[in-house]
């Protein structure tokens, strides 16, 4: 399995997720200019957290127009995999692989510490590992995580089993009904605030972010295997 890792201008996490993926799952991974035009060969990307270029105008308003986007969109429509934490939540939003959008938390403050997360869906290719119901504990840092969406989108997200992680026992940023992560119909495409390239190693203070990782790398054994 053959892992893209997305750089954009700005984007300050993406060694992390590089590192998480290679040192510590030791995935065929390799990074990827924005400006790139194609994604052949690679069998999921994963959009980093950190900053886009133009977050001043939105976060992730003009990382959609990147030339790298419509690579990311064909993955995503040919079932491969797309992972975005943080700023790759923003941006998979932004682009309309997810629904819904991130605003400023409510405190208007960027927040930046543990917090304890619900595994609510383990039926993903991202989350395979975790058992349902899982409690986890990874980290956050933004200030504008706060999901929204109009009523019947959140319903819809609801009844389809698309919210993925919850926060537990604090709401962090506001997010309407403790969503701290989401997937798309197909489950193929996930987005979320908290950082699970962060939580790989006990060094770290952690290792609940490494069954994302793994639950990923298990997914495109089995379709290789296939």
């Amino acid at each position: 399995m053959k892992i893209a890792v997305i750089v954009f201008p700005g984007s300050n996490c993406d060694v992390d997720i590089y590192e998480a993926l290679h040192s510590v799952c030791g995935a065929d991974v390799e990074y990827v200019s924005h400006k790139a035009t194609s994604l052949d060969g690679f069998d999921a990307v994963m959009l980093p957290g950190g900053f886009s270029y133009g977050d001043y105008l939105r976060c992730g308003a003009i990382a959609r127009f990147a030339n790298i986007i419509p690579a990311i969109k064909k993955m995503a429509d040919e079932g491969k995999l797309v992972f975005g934490t943080c700023n790759g939540f923003q941006i998979l939003t932004e682009m309309g692989l997810l629904p819904g959008a991130l605003k400023q938390n409510d405190s208007m403050q960027f927040v930046c510490k543990p917090i304890d997360l619900t595994v609510e869906n383990n039926r993903t290719p991202f989350t395979s590992r975790y058992q349902q119901d899982q409690h986890i504990v990874l980290p956050i840092a933004h200030g504008d995580g706060s999901f929204y969406a109009d009523p019947s989108t959140i319903d819809q997200l609801e009844q389809n089993r698309q919210v993925v992680f919850r926060y537990a026992h604090e709401n962090p940023n506001g997010s309407l009904n403790d969503i701290a992560g989401i997937c798309n119909k197909r489950g193929n495409v996930l987005g979320m605030m908290p950082h699970p390239e962060r939580a790989v190693e006990e060094i770290l203070g952690g290792t609940d972010g490494l069954p994302l990782f793994k639950s990923l790398l298990d997914h495109g054994t089995v379709k290789a295997e296939a």
